[in-house]
């Protein structure tokens, strides 16, 4: 008799990193929902034994699967065969380094329950830095500059108590539900080892682009954003760690942020599916913000020329226009004077 699917598929793509990725799949089975989950490690041609160990490890647990590639590729491409594989009706992709605590799943079980147009839900995080010494909490909402997008007001999102679930004592959640495009479209959103997805919804996304090395994510929820009702759940479901001389770093420069913000409004655009007269505009005025911005750092890497071209793009827009101006004016050695460098 063929074993039912279950509730949830969680994907783990890794790359040498045995200890972690073990660590990681433990902190999926210690979850209150763990009767009711498939792991997928995705393993990106490691070198340490990683397959050979997780295959002696859960050789008798048909929850745990490994796929394996043949030669390394990155996370996006592991992240896309293993949603090829999921069968799952909810997926999340669970960065290797990263950890679920136990009651995410479950509390993002009812959250689907109560709101069942919901096609994907992030929980709140924490963050420990193995560089700094130390623990953060709230990184989903304190961290990711959606949040505090031009075009996006928090206050007008649904919001709804979400109970714990059954067995486990703690406080309820609450969550907060709407539309998210506008956000994700100054700026990303979410952590993905904390971002619950319908698995149709994923699919309707489209696959990660293996193109991208760093804030893949964002690119991916910018069209995740297209499907439909989003939800934030402020319950703390999964802990970070960064700081390892291997990660590849989320976030990147500001430089590579203001380049990846360019990438995800072409994308939008490419997708087809960005219609109505207030999204259009929204979008225009996001290409004038990433004009905005790309200008100024290309004015800081001394591309005098290209980063004049987005000043102007942006100044026609009227977006900043002053400030765009003086840019235009002042150029590199505006550029150069240290009030200006960290400014957003």
């Amino acid at each position: 008799m063929s074993r039912r699917p279950p509730a949830f598929s969680v994907i783990i793509p890794t790359h040498n990193r045995c200890t972690l990725t073990v660590r990681a799949i433990a902190s999926v089975l210690a979850s209150t929902m763990a009767s009711d989950v498939e792991i997928l490690v995705v393993d990106d041609a490691s070198t340490d034994g990683t397959v050979k160990a997780l295959q002696t490890r859960h050789q008798q647990d048909a929850r745990v699967r490994v796929l394996r590639l043949e030669f390394n590729q990155g996370p996006s491409v592991g992240r896309n065969r293993g949603l090829a594989a999921a069968t799952g009706d909810m997926v999340l992709f669970l960065d290797s380094d990263d950890m679920l605590l136990p009651d995410a799943l479950g509390f993002a079980e009812v959250a689907f329950q109560q709101v069942p147009e919901l096609q994907f839900l992030t929980l709140e995080g924490e963050k420990t830095s193995l560089e700094w010494g130390t623990f953060e909490q709230g990184i989903v909402r304190g961290r990711n500059p959606g949040w505090r997008a031009e075009g996006f007001d928090a206050e007008l999102l649904q919001q709804r108590s979400i109970e714990p679930p059954a067995g486990v004592e703690s406080l309820p959640g609450v969550l907060e539900f709407g539309d998210f495009f506008p956000a994700v479209l100054f700026g990303d959103l979410f952590f993905l080892s904390g971002l619950v997805i319908r698995r149709q919804a994923a699919l309707a996304a489209g696959p990660f682009n293996p193109r991208y090395r760093y804030l893949e994510d964002w690119d991916f929820t910018a069209r995740l954003c297209l499907t439909g009702l989003g939800g934030y759940l402020d319950h703390v479901g999964f802990h970070r760690e960064t700081g390892r001389a291997d990660q590849l770093g989320r976030a990147g420069s500001t430089w590579r942020r203001a380049l990846m913000h360019q990438h995800v409004l072409a994308n939008l655009r490419g997708t087809g599916r960005v219609d109505g007269v207030e999204s259009q505009l929204l979008l225009e005025r996001a290409q004038a913000a990433a004009d905005y911005w790309f200008g100024r750092c290309l004015l800081e890497q001394r591309h005098d020329h290209f980063g004049r071209a987005y000043l102007t793009r942006s100044l026609r827009r009227a977006y900043k226009p002053v400030k765009s101006l003086l840019w235009l004016i002042g150029g590199q050695q505006l550029a150069r004077m240290p009030r200006y460098q960290t400014e957003a």
